[in-house]
């Protein structure tokens, strides 16, 4: 069996590798041969707080490569005001045949640069081919990933980025420079979005922090900043309501842990037949952007389908360069 810590994953993760594996893998779902459960988060039944902690079981099976990953996330909102992580996670894969576990990695790098990768995914399949101003709300890692997938292959003339809190800014921005990436700080959120061709929302916010009046014709919207929990939010459901078309991740795990996305379903700005699984566009079974001056958004919670990708990725990776530790769990 192979350990891998976030500092091996660091090391294996290739953007275009990645990509093409998730790929695979919501084509996979489209096509019925990935697995892909809603998760169901089990609580403490004597709190009744919306930011209580909850663990995660996130699961999915690819029957084609006979492999399952299980990962199992700790999400504690509250670990933010002790100066610790909100969300812990492992991931853990399996033969599906014979039971075996094949590895063991951390989740912290891992989801990042997968949440970073599905991204970078959605981007290349619904934003005009022809963006050039990139604008990310938010200045944590995640946040710097994000910047680094988005600009990988691609040329964007400006890159900017916003937080409410200035230090953030001014770190993040320096980690992007040390990385060979020019972006700068702006102060305000419409200086962010004004005329930018790809937005990312990449906070942890209770609240909106994106509207409809925000947004220029045109614009690819990428919303995956919000937690597994439907007290989060990040855009107005008027933001859906101008969308040609709101891709998600998975379709019963969005309506069930997306604010954003039942915020917008309940005030009827859109249908849920409406909603589409970016599987479905991938795979040519429903039409993407058709158009340059329409509004896409992809709004994504995160599934199991994707650390099975991931895994199975740096998994490959590390067996090829000997990276990672091997143990037997047995002996």
């Amino acid at each position: 069996m192979h350990v891998l810590t976030s500092a091996d994953v660091e090391q294996l993760v290739d953007w275009d590798g990645l990509v093409a594996e998730l790929e695979r893998v919501h084509v996979g779902m489209a096509r019925g041969h990935v697995v892909q459960p809603a998760p169901h988060a089990l609580r403490d039944p004597r709190s009744s707080a919306p930011d209580a902690a909850a663990i995660v079981p996130m699961m999915s099976m690819d029957a084609d490569r006979r492999l399952f990953a299980v990962k199992v996330l700790a999400d504690a909102p509250a670990n933010r005001t002790r100066g610790l992580p909100a969300q812990r996670s492992t991931v853990s894969l399996y033969d599906a045949d014979t039971g075996a576990c094949l590895a063991i990695v951390d989740g912290a790098a891992l989801t990042r640069l997968r949440t970073a990768a599905m991204t970078l995914l959605a981007t290349r399949a619904l934003a005009r081919p022809d963006a050039r101003t990139l604008a990310v709300a938010g200045a944590g890692p995640l946040a710097v990933e994000h910047v680094r997938a988005l600009t990988a292959g691609h040329r964007y003339d400006d890159v900017r980025l916003w937080s409410r809190s200035e230090d953030r800014a001014r770190t993040a921005i320096a980690a992007l420079d040390g990385a060979g990436i020019a972006a700068r700080a702006v102060p305000r959120i419409d200086a962010l979005t004004d005329g930018a061709d790809v937005v990312c929302t990449l906070t942890p916010s209770a609240r909106p922090i994106l509207d409809v009046g925000q947004l220029a014709d045109g614009v690819h919207v990428n919303a995956v900043g919000s937690p597994p929990r439907p007290a989060y939010t990040e855009v107005t459901p008027a933001v859906f309501a101008r969308a040609h078309l709101v891709a998600v991740d998975a379709l019963a795990v969005a309506l069930a842990d997306s604010g954003n996305v039942r915020n917008a379903v309940d005030a009827g700005s859109v249908a849920v037949e409406e909603l589409v699984e970016l599987g479905a566009i991938l795979a040519g079974d429903a039409r993407g952007r058709t158009g340059a001056s329409q509004v896409t958004v992809f709004n994504s919670v995160g599934i199991g389908g994707q650390d099975l990708a991931a895994v199975v990725h740096v998994l490959d990776r590390a067996r090829a360069v000997g990276a990672g530790t091997t143990i037997a769990l047995r002996g």
